[in-house]
């Protein structure tokens, strides 16, 4: 019995220190609605993993990458196709701008081409500088 306690007691106090220096983990979960529709985002401290809807496509998108400030540079991926893009996102993540360019058009960026805003109201969509958002 006295050995059991000491043995949880050594073990306690071995582990104890790297428990407590663990950093909390928080996912940031962002919903915006875009020109074409809903994005749906997760941020974990650099990553950036995200699923948007293409509905001439009836397909879904994905994107992932590294968040530096509020840059995030990546890859995306959908029924048109899969290449590089850069979302620049506004001090408190309720805005981006995306460039982006395709695999098949290496040295094409279509620049400032895909927007998004947070999903704020209940609507599916809102007008916002002359575009139109739709969050569904």
């Amino acid at each position: 019995m006295k050995l059991t306690i000491v043995i949880r007691f050594l073990v306690l106090s071995m582990i104890g220190p790297f428990v407590s220096a663990q950093e909390k983990n928080v996912v940031l979960a962002k919903n915006y609605c875009t020109e074409i529709g809903r994005f749906d985002l997760l941020i974990d401290k650099d990553e950036v993993a995200g699923a948007y809807y293409l509905s001439h496509k009836n397909a879904l998108g994905g994107v992932w990458g590294r968040l530096t400030d509020h840059v995030m540079k990546g890859t995306w991926h959908d029924a048109d196709g899969k290449g590089d893009i850069i979302i620049t996102f506004t001090n408190d993540f309720s805005f981006f701008t995306a460039d982006y360019r395709s695999d098949d058009e290496p040295e094409k960026w279509y620049k400032d081409s895909w927007h998004g805003a947070l999903r704020t109201t209940s609507e599916n969509s809102f007008d916002f500088n002359g575009k139109t958002y739709r969050c569904e």
